[in-house]
């Protein structure tokens, strides 16, 4: 949560996400804890690491270095900065404006196959 934000006042109000289940999946992603990343804590297995990169899976690595989504980041949370493409920053694409209009976390978790997942 600090690389999204220094406060320790609530900035984000998730009164325009209306699904229950969308505003804490969105809350578990700031805080960096989702089943997925963090179930090997839970169930005592070993944490799992990527795939593609052997490197382990983190909210960080799924969101802003696994180059594997590279495209599909550039198209859900990137698509109207061109000037940014390439350069991926977790508080870009869970800060504030994670919501505004071209930028669809939940679409690229979904087409990248993490949601149900998560």
């Amino acid at each position: 949560m600090g690389e999204i934000t220094t406060s320790t006042i609530p900035q984000w109000t998730y009164s325009h996400v209306r699904d229950r289940r969308a505003q804490t999946l969105l809350a578990r992603f700031r805080i960096g804890h989702t089943y997925l990343t963090q179930r090997y804590l839970l169930t005592r297995d070993p944490q799992l690491y990527c795939d593609d990169f052997l490197v382990p899976l983190t909210v960080r690595h799924l969101l802003v270095e696994c180059p594997s989504l590279t495209e599909l980041r550039h198209r859900y949370l990137y698509r109207d900065s061109g000037r940014d493409s390439g350069v991926y920053y977790i508080s870009k694409v869970l800060g504030p404006e994670c919501l505004a209009q071209g930028h669809d976390v939940f679409r690229f978790l979904r087409e990248a196959g993490l949601l149900p997942n998560l």
